[in-house]
């Protein structure tokens, strides 16, 4: 093996050295530790999630002595397959003494290590999968780990010292992944509840909070008669193409993200057409979704350009939501809306102030959840870059 296979793409300041092959069987052992009741149904361990679980009962003393102990620093296989882990992986204890399944094969580790470092290899696809396919065998629903092949393999493993500053690392970045996550969670939350609050329910034409000065009742109208609605066209399919001078062509929820359209196939055809600034809303699976287009683009017949103000967006976002359009799609073999179905449509409506105020709130809120999702996703790519770079 030459030495550019054994030393990471990535590395911290100060460390050179190559790092060692290590047999498997000289960091753990297999273990087959009974529980002898000292633990209860309070300490049995999900190992896909690694939590104790709290919605356990007590089984009879019989059933709990069957539990394999998994303490602090073991590893577990967990045999299901992903599209993540295409033959299981091998999940740390990093919560804490407890008891697991006795389908659970369990290793202890009896060489030096560092607890962070191992519960990122161990779970790393891109080290244990091409592993974990000369020891494992399929079948129907799980793979099955044959232990002494494992034990068999062999891994790169740097000094102690290494292990502590790579483990430290990736585990300060999951905190910032799980710190964000929680804003962005909070803040979705933060929203959907106030789109119930601040928009009419249960038939009354007044929301439950309003902005001050504000009493009058919302109007009731059809949406076709507040707003222009264009139904989209798809061009000639020989017209597609990837040639971003043509036309950016939107055909359905594919090409949005984050609420945005992101152009990914053209066209040199003119059918229908949204003009930048228009909201987008998908009629076909998902019916109902929504989104808005920086450009001009043509639109295909999976989607509907309609011209509305960033009130009009909230309000046919809450509509989706409450799952208003999927119930009028329900009835079609395909789940789609036609022109009469969203022109048809019942809305409340307050006068232009309040639609003004009301749409810069959720503007604020929506800018606010762009934002952690964008630093979500800046961090998990980080990280995926870092188990690819860091770990040989």
């Amino acid at each position: 093996m030459t030495k550019e296979k054994v030393i990471p793409q990535i590395r911290f300041s100060g460390f050179t050295d190559t790092w060692e092959q290590r047999k498997f069987r000289k960091q753990y052992q297999k273990i087959t530790e009974k529980n002898d009741l000292s633990f209860g149904a309070d300490k049995i361990i999900s190992v896909a999630n690694m939590y104790f679980k709290s919605d356990v009962k007590q089984s009879d003393d019989d059933y709990m002595r069957s539990y394999n102990i998994m303490r602090l620093g073991d590893i577990a296989f967990e045999g299901n397959k992903s599209k993540h882990f295409a033959h299981g992986r091998f999940v740390e204890n990093t919560i804490g003494d407890g008891i697991v399944s006795h389908v659970f094969d369990v290793f202890r580790p009896i060489a030096d290590y560092d607890l962070l470092f191992w519960k990122y290899l161990i779970n790393n696809e891109g080290v244990m999968g091409r592993i974990m396919t000369r020891c494992t065998k399929a079948s129907t629903m799980m793979t099955n780990l044959v232990a002494d092949d494992f034990l068999a393999e062999s891994i790169l493993v740097p000094s102690i010292q290494e292990q502590q500053k790579i483990g430290a690392f990736l585990d300060k970045l999951d905190s910032l992944i799980t710190l964000h996550q929680r804003k962005y969670d909070k803040l979705t939350k933060v929203k959907k509840a106030m789109l119930e609050k601040m928009f009419p329910e249960n038939g009354s034409p007044y929301p439950e909070i309003r902005f001050k000065g504000f009493t009058d009742a919302w109007e009731q109208r059809k949406l076709g008669d507040t707003v222009q609605i264009t139904m989209g066209q798809s061009p000639d399919g020989s017209t597609y193409s990837d040639v971003p001078s043509d036309y950016i062509l939107v055909q359905g929820n594919a090409d949005l993200q984050n609420g945005w359209v992101s152009p990914r196939v053209w066209t040199s055809q003119m059918t229908k057409k949204a003009d930048a600034g228009d909201l987008i809303m998908s009629v076909r699976a998902p019916a109902g979704a929504m989104g808005k287009t920086a450009y001009n683009a043509v639109i295909g017949r999976g989607v509907a350009a309609i011209k509305g103000n960033e009130f009009i967006y909230q309000l046919l976002e809450k509509m989706d939501s409450d799952g208003y359009w999927k119930a009028l799609s329900c009835g079609s073999t395909f789940e789609s809306l036609n022109s009469d179905n969203i022109k048809n449509a019942d809305v409340l409506i307050p006068d232009v102030a309040e639609q003004e105020k009301i749409g810069e709130y959720f503007l604020a809120i929506d800018r606010l959840i762009t934002l952690h999702q964008r630093k979500l996703e800046k961090l998990k790519n980080i990280k995926k870059a870092c188990l690819e770079k860091m770990f040989v």
